[in-house]
């Protein structure tokens, strides 16, 4: 029906043959039939109007906190005004550490190699968000149609390497829960740290709840991949350090276990405690 600004006029047509039971105009009639009432019969048929009662308006009593003195100067105007609450600083977790990711990684390659590692870290993106979903016994082949449509500019070899790689990072058994049913993909992060003084807001790659821990892990491009956590650049340790935070305020009662995955291998690297709770003091201190 149109969306009527001051009236909606609903008529039916009743032929030879008694309307049908159930038909649009008994639904709209039964639906405004409590408050309908019956306007005098002016020879066109019977007229049935609905109207929107007012609202009866509730009547409050406002207490005054305190009465005003005889010489009229109330008590506040002689307070100290309270104290202001401490500044909020709001933190992304990409943007966490003043120190820019080094980009001496991608010094040495070509134009043409660059491209096709991101392209590559695209497609594994892609893949890792979506093969979790289907049957471990399907992955596979479901990676392989994906690439043969995706991937035109990669052989069928590295076509192939890319399928395996990813299959043993999908089993990895220290982060098997990240991509087995019920975990989830993208995820917003967005919680108070530091008493509320520190705002975080970000999105993670991959998160998974289990019994006694939750799983996280971001993806990086990074070529080539770092081999050990002191080539990873600490502005990534920080990013997970920000969401394990947030994340330990939400589930006090489980551990919180993070992780990096680098797209151009792929691999799984896991980051210690230490390492991310040496990145959480650096940032979140004034």
């Amino acid at each position: 029906m149109t969306r009527a600004i001051d009236r909606l006029v609903i008529c039916g047509a009743e032929g030879e043959r008694a309307r049908p039971q159930g038909c649009w105009w008994e639904l709209v009639f039964a639906a405004l039939k409590p408050p309908l009432s019956v306007e005098d019969d002016d020879g066109g048929g019977k007229v049935w109007r609905y109207r929107k009662l007012p609202v009866a308006a509730e009547s409050r009593v406002i207490h005054l906190p305190q009465p005003v003195p005889a010489d009229g100067r109330p008590p506040w105007l002689d307070a100290d005004a309270p104290a202001e609450p401490p500044p909020v600083r709001l933190l992304s977790p990409a943007a966490a550490y003043d120190e820019a990711t080094p980009r001496r990684a991608w010094a040495s390659s070509s134009g043409e190699e660059r491209d096709k590692a991101l392209a590559r870290g695209t497609l594994v993106h892609r893949l890792l968000q979506s093969l979790p979903d289907i049957p471990k016994a399907a992955r596979a082949d479901a990676a392989r149609r994906y690439l043969a449509r995706s991937a035109a500019s990669f052989s069928a070899e590295e076509r192939e390497t890319i399928v395996a790689q990813l299959g043993r990072l999908l089993e990895d058994p220290r982060f098997s829960a990240l991509f087995a049913p019920g975990s989830r993909a993208e995820i917003p992060i967005v919680g108070w740290l530091n008493g509320g003084t520190v705002a975080v807001s970000g999105q993670v790659d991959r998160l998974a709840v289990t019994r006694d821990a939750v799983l996280i892990t971001d993806y990086k491009t990074n070529r080539p991949a770092p081999r050990c956590l002191t080539e990873v650049p600490p502005a990534y340790v920080a990013q997970l350090a920000l969401y394990r935070a947030v994340l330990g305020e939400l589930y006090p009662d489980k551990h919180i276990r993070a992780a990096l995955v680098w797209t151009d291998v792929p691999d799984l690297m896991a980051i210690s405690q230490a390492s991310l709770d040496a990145a959480l003091a650096t940032i979140t201190s004034p």
